[in-house]
């Protein structure tokens, strides 16, 4: 019984024991001792950039009508009419085929425009006999002295000079019909509509459409955004479809803003595309992301490694005793992920980023959450890897141990 009692004894002593080194009354480690998260200052490229979304289109799309020259088929624009009646008799492409320009894409037949073109030239004949009898007819009202006879015959030959070129402007634009009555591709590209069939007659509008193999992107961009964009700025443009990011260069910004969503005014911006892939299509979804700012080949480190306000930054580095350092730092542009560092800091120094405290959620490291500098508390931990809003990649974070 006594050793019972002896053995329960034992193990009380030992329990207030444990208590007492878990609230620091004996042998516990000293609450100031802190273990710090570090990143060496890199040097690479900070980029700040206005991110959106849109759809991959077309650069251009040409209409193709018989009996007129290919327009360009923008949203807004109108189709020529022709007053000739056009039976197709041939078409040679379908739509998503690839064409060369010149190459033949359609024909129809031309009995009606033939049939239009001579009675223009018989029109024409007609207009010039009626000018030369006009004329004949002024001289002699001139020769006979009779100011009223021979105004009234010069408003005559007016008239008829007008008929001339009336009757040439129809008959020089029959002609130039005659020569559209096969379709050829205006440029290299794709076909994306064919509106035509063999043996019925051309509709009104565009009887073949072709669109360039060139792409580009229309995204809508907030207005908070919009004065940092301008025409000639760098993007990027992700296209998850075909796993790619294209380069690309801002070409228009439209000064209408688009329909509102959620009350948010926003305003289309284009970027026209380079080296676009072969497997891309219009209509595919991209990320595009606008460079408005960066500093390249620059001494870098994460923006949460950023203490003070603007004109009196300073990072924390650790001495050789393992103490937080306080350094005074000239700093460039500041994005969510990083910042240029101009002055005050060399490449390879490992600069504070947090403490292991903080990657648990605590703060009880003995320096109230910002290493020293009251109102500087870490917020996140940043490993120096760039993103759309960052600088280049740096070291994962390192601890160091201040006993």
């Amino acid at each position: 019984m006594r050793r019972k009692l002896l053995a329960l004894a034992v193990l009380v002593a030992l329990g207030v024991g444990a208590v007492a080194v878990s609230f620091g009354v004996v042998g516990a480690k000293p609450a100031t001792a802190s273990e710090y998260l570090t990143t060496p200052a890199t040097v690479g490229d900070v980029t700040n950039d206005v991110a959106a979304t849109g759809a991959l289109a077309s650069a251009t799309t040409y209409g193709l009508v018989f009996g007129s020259s290919p327009y360009l088929a923008t949203a807004n624009a109108t189709a020529p009419t022709s007053t000739v009646t056009w039976p197709v008799t041939e078409v040679k492409v379908k739509p998503g085929d690839t064409v060369k320009k010149g190459q033949v894409l359609a024909t129809a037949a031309t009995t009606d425009v033939r049939r239009q073109l001579a009675r223009a030239t018989t029109d024409l004949r007609t207009a010039n006999m009626q000018h030369t009898l006009a004329v004949g007819q002024w001289t002699d009202a001139r020769d006979a002295s009779s100011l009223a006879a021979e105004r009234q015959a010069l408003l005559q030959v007016y008239a008829a000079q007008k008929a001339v070129s009336q009757a040439i402007e129809a008959r020089e634009n029959l002609q130039a019909a005659l020569e559209t009555a096969t379709l050829l591709a205006p440029i290299d590209g794709v076909v994306s509509a064919v509106n035509v069939a063999p043996g019925f007659d051309a509709p009104a509008g565009a009887a073949v459409e072709v669109a360039s193999n060139d792409l580009t992107v229309t995204t809508n961009v907030v207005e908070s955004d919009l004065s940092d964009v301008k025409i000639g700025q760098a993007a990027a443009v992700t296209v998850d479809a075909v796993g790619s990011t294209i380069d690309g260069t801002v070409t228009d910004i439209s000064p209408v803003a688009a329909d509102s969503s959620n009350g948010v005014v926003q305003y289309p911006v284009t970027v026209a595309l380079k080296n676009v892939p072969a497997t891309a299509r219009p209509g595919m979804s991209a990320d595009v992301a606008i460079t408005i700012a960066s500093a390249q080949n620059v001494v870098t480190v994460p923006a949460s490694a950023l203490q003070g306000t603007n004109g009196n930054y300073a990072v924390m580095t650790l001495g050789a005793d393992g103490t937080p350092q306080r350094v005074p730092v000239q700093v460039g542009l500041i994005t969510n992920a990083s910042a240029e560092i101009k002055s005050g800091l060399d490449a390879g120094v490992p600069v504070v980023i947090g403490t292991t405290a903080d990657l648990v959620g605590t703060t009880n490291n003995g320096f109230g959450g910002g290493f020293g500098v009251p109102g500087g508390a870490i917020r996140r931990i940043d490993g120096g890897g760039g993103n759309r809003n960052g600088g280049g990649g740096g070291n994962a974070p390192q601890v160091v141990t201040n006993p």
